[in-house]
């Protein structure tokens, strides 16, 4: 690399850090304001830009939880124009950084940079990753300008990466001796239920403590566990899926998600990107609650790579699309959208308007398909395959070898949820699962060698007024246990003599290695750390359905052929032990009903 092009290189990064700064101190009444466009996604529950329902009134703000689109297939095309609406102002605000600089060349190369400014993303399954955790420059309260600029002479500027100030309070405080609001430092706790609340001039946290301070250490401990297991293993299996709808989000219903017998089927790019925003808020950080997760900065970089990782399924499998019929409701409902409405192609991504002539013409996710054909950037792999002419095979290949999990089996056992209710708990949570440790509970180290990994269910609070939202949405989600069963020493293969169905009655055997010895225990917790009773759950609610699944020996390109268990149910009645096979699996703090 010469000296020029790394000039060139460190004045781009000091220009995006410094517009996106600027994003940040606009006023919040600005509609280019990061206020403003992070307030798209939930809170403070008012209209963008005057993009309403019709019906909406300030003095009682119903809704249907902000614009945001999730369990639908227009989850990753809603996010897309999100991304480039960010990308908008960080780019006016670059252009307007020129306006200030006194060396003319410096000017000149200002604005050369600012219309190719492009929104970063941040890799959070890859190899350096899982090594070394978050980059640094997510984390330090101050960061460095690295080209030597000759119009001023700041060398460092406050870190817009690590954190959001609120120009005004969000959410709704607790009475005000409550150790629930962050005024209560350094008794602070965070809330059980709802979204925690944020006083104006109070910044947004990851993996908050009791002085309402981010532990960097705790959240990286956290990322690097995940990324080395769940988040590679996901992305993995996502990528082996060729179907819009189960690749696109965590929805589930009877009618639309089929016999899930693909692989990859129950690792969706929204269970992913759920389990993504748990991993970085952790305890009472922000990240973790979707009224307010726009807030952190760090939501961007992370919606920037779950757009990366849908260009690249678009272009493995550019034929699967939105289908034209609608096979799936938006169940949840937006601002601007009722629950249950239909999801399409032609679908207006409301509020991002494709016309500044028409205030009535909105984004389609058709308008988006192509990030490169279409919206104007690209991401690396698609610019190194269109310059080796990959086909699609080529590119799936490249990119299953490079989310290869540390430890790919190939028989597999995995563990599939259906019919997890996302409101259950007031809030979002999540289900950890053991092998071999029947009286697991919240205080069960996730270091011991029986924990298999859990799923984190990305949910709002029922506290937050979603009017006319269904109370029953459903998701699915799956869990691969090969690698907790090689670790206890658990075989994986079948016995020379035995079935090749692994559910047959001489596979059932005593001693026949397809049948888990011990036991499967799933753990609910809040995001806080604190046992949920299912019995408990609000509504009516069931229990989640559960079936393993065994992935026999095959190639690559036959990945998707999988043997598939009886469904078996788990209801308020019967938590206690029920049989699945051989093991036996149970809820911890069910115990007190039978089986």
């Amino acid at each position: 690399m010469t000296a020029e092009t790394l000039n060139k290189m460190k004045m781009r990064r000091d220009v995006f850090l410094l517009a996106f700064a600027a994003v940040q101190a606009l006023d919040a009444s600005d509609r280019w304001s990061f206020y403003q466009i992070a307030g798209i996604h939930g809170l403070p529950h008012a209209p963008f830009d005057g993009v309403d329902n019709g019906d909406w009134d300030p003095r009682n703000p119903d809704w249907w939880g902000g614009y945001c689109q999730h369990g639908s297939p227009l989850f990753p095309t809603w996010h897309r124009p999100y991304m480039m609406l960010l990308e908008q102002s960080i780019i006016r605000q670059a252009k307007q950084f020129a306006t200030t600089l006194s060396d003319a060349d410096e000017k000149a190369a200002v604005l050369d940079i600012a219309d190719d400014l492009r929104f970063p993303y941040l890799d959070w399954a890859n190899q350096s990753t899982r090594v070394l955790g978050l980059p640094e420059v997510f984390l330090v309260t101050d960061v460095p300008l690295l080209y030597l600029w000759k119009s001023f002479s700041t060398t460092s500027i406050p870190n817009p990466l690590k954190s959001f100030a609120m120009p005004v309070s969000v959410g709704k405080p607790f009475s005000s001796s409550d150790v629930y609001n962050p005024t209560a430092k350094p008794n602070y706790v965070v809330p059980s239920e709802g979204t925690p609340y944020t006083p104006q001039g109070y910044a947004t946290v990851r993996h908050v403590n009791a002085s309402y301070v981010s532990q960097k250490d705790k959240l990286n401990v956290t990322l690097m566990r995940n990324a080395n297991t769940t988040l590679v293993e996901g992305v993995h299996a996502m990528f082996q899926h060729n179907q819009w709808l189960p690749f696109s989000n965590h929805f589930w219903s009877e009618e639309t998600h089929g016999d899930g017998s693909q692989f990859g089927h129950y690792a969706s790019l929204e269970l992913v990107h759920d389990f993504v925003h748990g991993t970085l808020g952790g305890s009472g950080g922000h990240m973790t609650y979707p009224e307010v997760a726009a807030f952190d900065p760090i939501f961007f970089f992370h919606h920037s790579n779950v757009d990366r990782l849908v260009a690249l399924w678009q272009y493995c499998y550019p034929n699967s699309w939105i289908p034209s019929k609608p096979l799936q409701l938006n169940s949840e409902g937006t601002y601007t959208d009722a629950p249950d409405s239909e999801a399409n192609p032609k679908t207006p991504l409301t509020p991002f308007r494709s016309s500044a002539k028409n205030a009535n013409k909105f984004v389609t996710s058709n308008d988006v398909r192509l990030v490169d054909a279409q919206c104007g950037y690209s991401y690396p792999e698609i610019l190194l395959a269109r310059k080796e002419g990959w086909t699609p095979p080529q590119m799936l290949d490249y990119v299953l070898k490079l989310y290869e999990p540390p430890e790919n089996f190939i028989r597999r056992w995995v563990l599939m949820i259906e019919r997890i209710v996302k409101r259950a708990f007031n809030g979002p949570f999540r289900i950890r699962v053991f092998i071999g440790k029947p009286d697991a509970d919240s205080n069960t180290s996730v270091s011991i060698p029986n924990f298999a990994g859990e799923i984190q269910v990305f949910a709002r609070s029922t506290s937050v007024r979603c009017a006319n939202c269904e109370q029953t949405q459903c998701m699915r989600a799956s869990l691969d246990l090969t690698k907790t069963m090689v670790r206890l020493g658990l075989a994986t293969t079948p016995l020379a003599n035995a079935s090749d169905d692994p559910f047959s009655s001489d596979a059932a055997a005593p001693g026949n290695p397809f049948t888990i010895p011990g036991s499967l225990r799933l753990v609910f917790l809040d995001m806080q750390g604190r046992q949920l009773d299912p019995s408990t759950a609000l509504g009516t609610w069931q229990g989640p359905k559960v079936s393993l699944y065994y992935q026999k020996g095959v190639p690559r390109e036959q990945i998707n052929e999988f043997t598939v268990d009886d469904d078996i149910d788990i209801s308020p009645q019967t938590l206690q032990k029920i049989e699945v096979h051989d093991p036996q699996l149970s809820i911890a703090g069910a115990a007190q009903r039978s089986s």
